[in-house]
């Protein structure tokens, strides 16, 4: 008898287990946005510089239009953790951090929902929805430490008394990890905010907490540097927010949100629904959620960076009206069965995408898109000098090249570089008259350049038929050009391996030679079956040999170690 009862108890109980491996996988799931992940590279070089000059305050090392320019990196700590954590178990295994990040930090906010609505199933999928329009933005960053401090913000806060020293700990850290700790001050004004007793004391004891947070997070290298330069970045017109990711939502352009439109709806639907739950006494109104929808509503039709943050914010008001359907007695009763469907719809999301890191990394930092077979080529024959780079391959020079490529700007963006060097490098990535003077006059003795996107073919063309520039070396991802006269060695070595054989690959493929195109992809797949451009160049050989079915096949092929879109 005694165990015949037990069987109706550890029914709760497995469900609350069921909702919890779901939002694990779910949340994992969501981690896996492929993107051109550009910052990682130059974080990586960072961490490093830091560790061998045994400072974190570093003249700037990588480039040669600011050298020796001081460098705020408000990003330090996040840069140094990069470079342990990849010196520990190596670069692909980035992606494991970033899935421990992502799954924490979307876990502590089902927790934070689930005290607040009291239900688990409700604050599983309000997480899961928030996740869900973040997901465009989830990249292999520091980003996603101001996503984690949000959710550890609403743990220490939100709807309880807030304890100072903990607060303190936890910008302390922040403010060295990631610049999003600005808006986590703006936060924490709202969550500690005495909305339901608005007495002396109670204001007091607010400012008090606030300004205690704002003085500890002036602990770090710049002092109220890291406070100044994201402020003065949002209210001046500076060309660096024309960078397409900090671009509003609704302007062409940048990282795409699917989900922000129906989001903003289901907001306004929200703050009705809690409106008319105080209007007619069922609860009062959570000011605090509201204030930091509000908030972050405005920050995110700025900025589509924005975002991910409004999504944690919404989940604040969503959750407590998904508990209220969810305690109807026909859903109660179907709790179990909502939470396993939940379970499998999470592990069919989670069943064709890797858990390998070396296919996993590949594709979420589209490493395919960076010159591996030129920094081959240039590390090989050691040389050395000031180059005008393509922007997104700054950091990449940086990690691979040591500094002995020195660029003339790159992802660090407004923390190293005036406004006048990001125009001056936007014009010669238009090709707008006078670009040749501009790379010349920079001084710079090479040219490195896409090969067959962002204007590559026209740039390269102009560049030699003045002749003042010779080729170097073309590969599969760009070519490099060097000023004549510039130091360079008088043969040329190839370092062999599968990024030389991708470059022969698609000279083949330029030429028309179908057969030693696919014979080049082919030994380039042998040794990296998941590598993207082995694989479409391997395609694309055998559809120029009318083998549309034999392409077919290596393209379904590729895509058992990664579903990506990028690959036809």
């Amino acid at each position: 008898m005694t165990e015949a009862r037990s069987i109706p108890a550890l029914v709760p109980l497995m469900t609350q287990g069921l909702w919890l491996a779901a939002g694990a996988l779910l949340y994992l799931s969501f981690g896996h946005t492929e993107m051109m992940g550009s910052d990682l590279w130059w974080h990586l070089a960072a961490g490093r510089e830091m560790l061998e000059a045994g400072s974190v305050w570093l003249a700037d090392p990588f480039s040669y239009s600011a050298a020796g320019e001081p460098w705020r990196n408000h990003e330090w700590l996040a840069d140094i953790v990069f470079y342990l954590w990849a010196g520990a178990f190596g670069v692909p295994a980035l992606v494991y951090w970033k899935w421990l990040v992502v799954v924490a930090t979307y876990l502590g906010l089902a927790r934070v929902l689930e005290r607040s609505c009291g239900d688990r199933g409700a604050a599983v999928l309000a997480a899961a929805a928030a996740l869900a329009l973040a997901a465009p933005f989830i990249d292999l960053r520091p980003h996603l430490y101001t996503l984690a401090g949000v959710v550890l913000l609403f743990h220490l806060a939100l709807e309880r008394e807030p304890r100072r020293l903990p607060l303190c700990l936890l910008f302390l850290v922040w403010a060295n990890l990631h610049g999003g700790f600005v808006f986590g001050l703006m936060a924490l004004t709202i969550l500690v905010f005495p909305w339901q007793g608005l007495t002396l004391p109670a204001l007091r004891a607010w400012a008090l907490t606030v300004l205690a947070c704002a003085l500890t997070s002036l602990i770090n290298p710049d002092g109220i540097v890291v406070f100044v330069q994201p402020i003065e970045y949002a209210f001046t017109d500076s060309p660096y927010r024309s960078l397409g990711e900090w671009l509003s939502p609704f302007l062409p352009g940048g990282i795409r949100a699917p989900l922000f439109v129906p989001a903003l709806w289901v907001a306004g639907a929200a703050v009705a629904a809690h409106g008319a739950h105080a209007w007619f006494g069922h609860r009062r109104l959570p000011w605090a959620a509201l204030a930091l929808c509000a908030l972050t509503v405005a920050m995110a039709l700025t900025s589509r960076r924005f975002i991910p943050l409004f999504g944690l914010a919404l989940a604040l008001l969503v959750a407590p009206l998904l508990a209220d359907v969810l305690r109807a007695p026909p859903l109660r009763r179907l709790s179990a069965l909502l939470a396993g469907a939940t379970l499998v719809v999470a592990l069919l999301r989670l069943a064709p995408l890797p858990l390998a890191a070396g296919p996993a990394y590949h594709y979420l930092t589209a490493e395919y898109a960076y010159p591996e077979d030129l920094v081959d080529m240039i590390t090989g024959n050691d040389i050395a000098g000031d180059t005008f780079a393509y922007y997104n391959w700054g950091g990449y020079l940086h990690w691979r090249t040591d500094g002995a490529l020195r660029v003339f700007i790159d992802g660090r963006a407004n923390t190293v570089y005036d406004d006048a060097t990001y125009l001056a490098y936007l014009r010669v990535a238009r090709a707008r008259p006078g670009w040749i003077a501009v790379v010349e006059d920079s001084g710079a003795d090479f040219f490195l350049w896409p090969l067959e996107t962002a204007g590559g073919p026209r740039l390269l063309g102009e560049l030699a038929a003045t002749g003042r520039w010779q080729l170097v070396y073309a590969g599969f991802s760009g070519a490099l050009m060097a000023r004549r006269g510039a130091p360079l060695p008088e043969t040329v070595t190839l370092t062999p391996g599968y990024a030389l054989d991708l470059s022969r690959a698609r000279d083949a493929l330029r030429r028309r030679d179908w057969a030693e195109a696919e014979a080049a992809a082919r030994r380039a797949r042998d040794a990296v079956p998941w590598h993207q451009a082995a694989c479409s160049t391997l395609a694309s050989a055998l559809r120029g040999q009318g083998r549309a079915e034999d392409a077919a096949a290596v393209v379904a092929d590729c895509r058992r170690y990664f579903p990506t879109r990028y690959l036809r």
